[in-house]
């Protein structure tokens, strides 16, 4: 998916990798407006563009979004990779939980989101447009664009805000959208592989929008964790954006990768564990240390063997 708000580079980007990329695509986009335009500006590719005009695929979309994947994957000739570009104005919560879907997760796998931020204007964007700083809170790639028209300094403030929106994605300054097209294609960032985490935390944060990293030097009581899952981050979706980290649970030989978007979540077994768990949680209005006191509870006692 390529998200980022509207005159951010959005189709550019997505021209680039139709460019770029030595494979068969498929196409959606996504407009507000009842005329589309951006379907126009796409390069073409034969019949595999597919143009979504009724809605915002985040509000009256979705069952246009999962019509239009539907009718994508019965095509006798199926592309290897589909595009999927967000109207500027479309919060990708909803999206998000739609491809995340068993239905949709049996044909389909959402390997990342891309945000695409005009590197001059992201703190204005972001106070002024909350739906932006939600893309960017739950993106895997964070492109920070247009950076042949912006000074030095405009760059060095856009990337400490963006960290502090997201520690998690990987940042990219690119002039014109020229990003590494197959980097994308090869990410796994809403499965089970290896989930990064800021050995420092984020400095700057957006108004009301913030991300901290919650540690534990012992296992997690694999009751106590459900628990806090449950209450901590399923139990608020509109106050926890997203939560992904490493579990080491007392009892399980291997720790778990874990991710959480909204009130889904997946949990795959990773490496040998070595007692440590590091979460990092994105999200409006959380009382950080309300989060680091529940999460330090899950861990269990000194006196077991093994802690």
């Amino acid at each position: 998916m390529v998200g980022g708000f509207l005159g951010a580079g959005k189709t550019t980007l997505v021209n680039h990798l139709i460019r770029s990329l030595p494979y068969r695509l498929g196409v959606i986009v996504n407009e507000f407006g009842v005329v589309g335009v951006d379907g126009a500006l796409i390069e073409r590719l034969q019949d595999d563009v597919t143009e979504l005009t009724a809605g915002c695929l985040c509000c009256t979309g979705r069952d246009d979004l999962v019509r239009a994947l539907v009718e994508i994957g019965l095509r006798p000739q199926k592309p290897d990779a589909v595009i999927i570009e967000l109207s500027g104005v479309a919060d990708p919560t909803p999206v998000l939980a739609t491809l995340l879907d068993r239905a949709v997760r049996a044909a389909f796998r959402v390997v990342t989101l891309v945000a695409v931020v005009d590197a001059r204007h992201v703190l204005t964007t972001l106070r002024d447009h909350p739906e932006a700083a939600r893309q960017l809170a739950y993106a895997g790639v964070v492109v920070l664009n247009k950076t042949d028209v912006a000074d030095p300094a405009q760059l060095a403030h856009a990337e400490d805000v963006l960290r502090g929106v997201n520690p998690l994605a990987r940042l990219v300054r690119v002039e014109r959208g020229q990003i590494d097209a197959a980097a994308l294609l090869g990410r796994d960032d809403f499965g089970g592989r290896a989930a990064p985490v800021p050995a420092d935390e984020p400095a700057v944060h957006t108004p009301d929008l913030r991300s901290f990293v919650l540690r534990a030097g012992r296992p997690l009581d694999p009751y106590a964790w459900q628990r806090f899952m449950t209450t901590y981050l399923l139990r608020r979706p509109a106050e926890v954006l997203r939560a992904k980290g490493f579990l080491d649970l007392y009892g399980y030989p291997q720790r778990v990768v874990f991710q959480a978007v909204r009130d889904l979540f997946t949990a795959d077994a990773w490496e040998a564990g070595d007692g440590h768990s590091e979460l990092v949680v994105i999200g409006r209005g959380l009382d950080r240390q309300e989060y680091e006191e529940a999460f330090a509870a899950c861990m269990v006692p000194d006196s077991l063997p093994g802690a």
